[in-house]
């Protein structure tokens, strides 16, 4: 009996384990791709974070694209120290680095996104015996990137929702999806669009509303250097400090309404430039009319686009030793 007891008890505690292994799936496995958000920082650190005076340091960065899209005109800086003082070892070396394109992610071959490394070769500062200092070097990479989001709109003629609404039907609104990136985008709409079809024409009108936040990822945000959506940034542009560019594409039979009053945005140009509000989001209000109504009910595609400029950064430390002698003329 007491065996059985015991068994049972070691049953019970394995239990637990097996839900964890079974919610989470296989333990242990290869490599295997994800999506996230975009560009990330895998690692920015040195060979040694504590070093003598005139010590050779290496610096190495590793990025991934983790997203859905693919990462233009990849850019690393190396900030943070004076390199007047930390000599770059080499010819031609310098602390900024065109790294090109890093495709992303691929969910059909399960692949991930793609990496690249950047080593800076630096000699530690020359600082008196006695003297020690932390320095903390910074790595900025800087990408382009594109975020797409669509959301489906539910377009019905009054006699269709007059026949669902009898039936006990309802119409709910689709949901807002975007690619993977460091920008997370939310269209808002009524739950449907109603439309007269008398004629064969109508001009009803409806709001819609997109909400754009920054995800900070690496404690970044959308910037202005490099930024070249739209041409240029000059005028009024040129006092912006995180542009984004955002081109909408309303559903097939509907057009923007000119109208730029009432607290909407005018966005029958289709393209709009938007300045992130302290990084952390934009809004754009438009209103939309039907020119095309559906003889019944038709879900219809409203498209976002969004082009920008993004930027994020890793910090690590390096703890440098002074070794030179001060005193007389023999350096004692």
């Amino acid at each position: 009996m007491k065996g059985e007891i015991k068994a049972n008890m070691k049953f019970l505690l394995i239990l637990p384990l097996l839900a964890v292994v079974f919610v989470s799936g296989c333990v242990g496995g290869g490599n295997t791709g994800t999506s996230g958000n975009g560009v990330v920082i895998l690692e920015f650190r040195p060979d040694f974070t504590q070093v003598y005076s005139d010590d050779p340091v290496k610096l190495q960065l590793r990025i991934q694209n983790q997203g859905e899209v693919r990462a233009r005109n990849v850019k690393a800086e190396l900030t943070g120290i004076n390199t007047a003082e930390w000599q770059q070892l080499g010819y031609g070396i310098t602390t900024t680095e065109y790294l090109g394109d890093l495709q992303p992610y691929d969910p059909a071959t399960n692949t991930p996104g793609a990496i690249k490394t950047k080593t800076w070769y630096l000699r530690a500062p020359m600082l008196a015996k006695g003297i020690d200092f932390t320095y903390t070097p910074i790595a900025k990479v800087g990408y382009d990137y594109t975020t797409t989001a669509q959301k489906p709109i539910t377009i019905v003629d009054e006699d269709e929702l007059r026949r669902i609404k009898q039936q006990g039907g309802t119409l709910p609104s689709g949901i807002t999806t975007y690619t993977a990136g460091p920008l997370a985008v939310e269209i808002t709409t009524g739950d449907y669009v109603k439309t007269e079809s008398t004629g064969g024409t109508t001009y009803d009108v409806f709001p819609i509303h997109i909400k754009i936040t920054n995800l900070r990822i690496g404690n970044g945000a959308p910037t202005k250097e490099d930024f070249s959506y739209g041409g240029f940034i000059g005028g009024l542009y040129e006092e912006y400090d995180y542009p984004i560019s955002v081109e909408i594409t309303p559903p097939t039979g509907t057009n923007f309404v000119s109208s730029g009053f009432g607290g909407y945005d005018d966005c029958t140009t289709g393209t709009i430039i938007k300045d992130m509000w302290n990084a952390d989001e934009a809004q754009i209000s438009c209103e939309l009319e039907v020119t095309s109504p559906p003889s019944y009910r038709e879900e219809r595609l409203l498209t976002v686009k969004i082009n920008y400029r993004y930027q994020l950064e890793s910090t690590t430390s390096i703890r440098v030793f002074g070794t030179q002698q001060t005193g007389g003329v023999w350096g004692w």
